[in-house]
């Protein structure tokens, strides 16, 4: 019974996530794959950012500090694979300097 319950858990919460990040892409601008990374990583912490809420020069900064902030939390750090089209993407909507 307990390895059930734990498995309903576990699905509620993989559904609830999926769904926020759906919605959370849908609500940024350009919906490309870098929207969909930066959904699906940053709404694990908090709200999906803003890419205006930081220039482009600056979110490089950002995201290596959310980076060591999802390592200390237990999310791991974003793969390389990953990481490269989030931050482009954050860049190429930045505020203007």
């Amino acid at each position: 019974m307990k390895k059930s319950m734990i498995d309903w858990r576990a699905a509620c919460a993989f559904a609830f996530m999926a769904v926020c990040s759906q919605e959370a892409s849908a609500a940024l601008p350009d919906p490309d794959p870098g929207a969909a990374l930066v959904a699906g990583y940053c709404t694990q912490c908090h709200g999906a950012p803003s890419p205006s809420s930081h220039s482009a020069r600056e979110w490089a900064g950002v995201v290596d500090r959310m980076q060591n902030w999802r390592v200390i939390k237990g999310f791991g750090a974003i793969p390389d694979g990953d990481l490269r089209p989030l931050l482009d993407y954050l860049k190429r909507h930045g505020r203007a300097q």
